[in-house]
């Protein structure tokens, strides 16, 4: 099982989005924390890069993986128009 660590711009999305979003978001994230690799459905890796990206409706959270650290470290999250800058 990975920990679950937000960094302030995650916190900060989350708390923008409406409550039943941000509810189902974190519902996911605690489902990828115990078990990422095998994860499926709206869970995967961002082209060309090493961040994962979980997308919820319209909104998406980027997260890094930390293997080596057992971390899922939620870098933000918000609406995909934005989230992507």
């Amino acid at each position: 099982m990975y920990a679950i660590v937000f960094k302030k711009s995650a916190v900060k999305g989350l708390r923008r989005m409406p409550e039943r979003i941000s509810g189902r978001m974190l519902k996911e994230l605690d489902r990828i924390a115990s078990d990422p690799p095998n994860h499926s459905g709206d869970w995967k890796r961002l082209t060309g890069s090493k961040y994962w990206r979980l997308r919820v409706g319209r909104y998406r959270a980027i997260c890094d993986l930390r293997d080596g650290e057992l971390v899922l470290l939620v870098i933000n999250a918000g609406p995909r128009g934005d989230i992507y800058k």
